[in-house]
């Protein structure tokens, strides 16, 4: 079953969308009463852009306030937004009328000059009170500004005048919500299916389309110079162009392109069967490592995006990549990252790919950890059950890459392959990571920064490395691993929040080096540890 993001975006961009939408982002030719309402749109919004905000900055407005109108998520109809500004003026109505009965203190719905000098008198701040006159000035302004809203001039205002006067004073506004109602309302009369109902990548297509030929900004044009450095190959006109995105991926790498001091993942994607060639535009979360397989040579393009490193180079590679072109973008900022949850960086990430390969038709899916998703259906796969690998015969690595045989493992792999398994800690791994641990070849990994093994893998891979080579002993497992240092070590990267473990530091075993994270070390005196210093306070809880 497909994710939320990927079943949104098919259910609003049919065929009739799409065409439409090409239309007028391109500047095909459209009947003159069409191209009229056009061009009076982009001269009325450009405006608007120029004098008063950016371009990126209003799409995120507008994107969260659609997600606050689009109460049965399928897009914003004109009822819902009718509905909203109904609520917006309530709201209003409601501040106006409490402003006032804030004077009411007697209880009796009835405000006179006394109750307003008595409230205003008791505001003043105390370092204030003695400018008697300038205070007195003060409180009959303040008392003549809301008497003569009184309708009857009779020195009182009742709960029935506050309420006309609350009417009466509340503007169909000139706010950036009621702004924003008005924008929709222009763009829903566009609507492209004529469903009656803009959903919000609708909504960033058209405001891109009015805009195409306007002074504003483009979307990934973050900061000066930077649109002419975000540049990818463009799609050919036969591709079929997907946007994915993953937090990260289910399998520890042996191959690192974070540095030794981070954690790289694997996802895989497995290309389907078909003649149709498919641009792939890939983001993530953490530094990724993306296992292409199945019809790779479907694959036209494949662009790639993510964190940066302190070089500002895109921490993120692929295997399989047979003979397409890999491009990877030259800042985190020209295509967002794509999340599981429909978002504001979803719609930005969508337009800023439909800007950069030169087609409107994208597809988007977002996901949080991945495993293995089938393209271009955007099946996500079923994870490795936990359960499947706990066999003694079985070791921790789960797949090979570009490794022709055992002699091809990098060092920190046959090391973790050569000690016998501890079932415990298998555990542990597969249930942070279900895909195991991949080896490979640094060689089969396409990136933009140096591909390199690592010397001690991260987090509960590089624990199990080390008790695989007879450097660790495991004491305990549960709400906080524990284990005892046998000679000295390097502690793997990552073990903070629930990846902290404590370590046991016998008399005689040298001081671990590298970064603890949130783990601990307790030294041990006389063969004893105080158990207490093991299990820390976790939310005012001990373990």
């Amino acid at each position: 079953m497909r994710d939320q993001t990927s079943l949104k975006f098919d259910r609003h961009f049919k065929p009739l969308w799409l065409g439409i939408w090409m239309l007028l982002a391109f500047a095909t030719p459209m009947t003159p009463v069409a191209a009229q309402e056009f061009n009076a749109l982009r001269d009325k919004w450009t405006v608007h852009f120029d004098d008063r905000m950016r371009e990126t900055a209003f799409l995120d407005n507008l994107v969260v306030m659609m997600h606050k109108i689009d109460r049965d998520d399928d897009g914003v109809s004109q009822r819902e937004i009718d509905f909203f500004r109904a609520r917006l003026l309530a709201d209003k109505r409601a501040n106006t009328v409490s402003g006032y009965l804030k004077y009411d203190l007697n209880g009796d719905f009835v405000i006179d000059r006394e109750e307003i000098a008595t409230v205003s008198t008791a505001r003043i701040a105390k370092r204030n009170r003695n400018r008697t006159v300038r205070n007195n000035a003060r409180i009959e302004t303040k008392i003549q500004g809301i008497l003569q809203l009184d309708p009857n001039q009779d020195g009182e205002i009742t709960l029935r005048e506050i309420a006309a006067i609350s009417t009466r004073s509340v503007p169909d506004g000139r706010n950036k919500q009621h702004e924003a109602l008005l924008i929709l309302e222009d763009l829903l009369e566009l609507d492209p299916d004529k469903n009656g109902a803009l959903s919000a990548y609708e909504a960033a297509g058209l405001l891109r389309a009015i805009l195409k030929d306007g002074k504003g900004p483009r979307v990934q044009a973050q900061n000066p110079g930077e649109q002419h450095a975000c540049e990818v190959p463009v799609a050919s006109a036969e591709a079929d162009v997907h946007l994915v995105g993953a937090s990260k991926g289910s399998g520890v790498s042996s191959v690192s392109v974070s540095g030794q001091d981070r954690l790289t993942t694997v996802a895989m994607i497995k290309i389907e069967a078909g003649e149709t060639p498919l641009y792939l535009i890939l983001t993530s979360g953490r530094p990724i490592i993306w296992q292409l397989t199945g019809a790779v040579n479907r694959l036209e393009n494949v662009v790639m995006s993510g964190p940066e490193n302190d070089e500002g180079k895109i921490m993120a590679g692929a295997t399989g990549l047979s003979d397409a072109t890999t491009a990877f973008v030259s800042s985190s900022k020209c295509i967002y990252q794509v999340t599981k949850q429909e978002s504001v960086n979803n719609i930005r990430a969508w337009v800023q790919s439909t800007e950069l390969v030169g087609t409107a038709t994208v597809e988007i899916h977002g996901h949080g950890s991945v495993h293995e998703l089938a393209l271009p259906s955007g099946k996500n796969l079923d994870q490795p059950s936990k359960a499947a690998g706990y066999g003694k015969k079985l070791s921790y690595v789960t797949s090979s890459v570009g490794v022709s045989d055992s002699s091809g493992h990098s060092p920190a792999i046959r090391q973790l392959m050569a000690g016998p398994v501890n079932r415990e800690l298998k555990q542990v791994l597969q249930s942070f990571n279900p895909g195991g641990v991949v080896s490979m070849a640094k060689e089969a990994v396409s990136s933009d920064v140096e591909a390199q093994h690592y010397e001690l893998l991260p987090k509960e891979a590089g624990l199990a490395q080390l008790v695989s080579a007879g450097k660790l002993e495991p004491v305990r497992f549960g709400h906080r691993d524990v284990y005892r240092i046998l000679d000295a070590i390097r502690v793997p990267s990552g073990l903070a929040g629930s990846h902290s473990v404590s370590f046991i530091l016998p008399e005689g075993v040298a001081q671990p080096s590298g970064s603890l994270g949130h783990s601990l070390i307790v030294a041990e005196e006389n063969g004893e540890v105080d158990e207490a210093d093991l299990f820390p306070p976790r939310g005012g809880l001990r373990y």
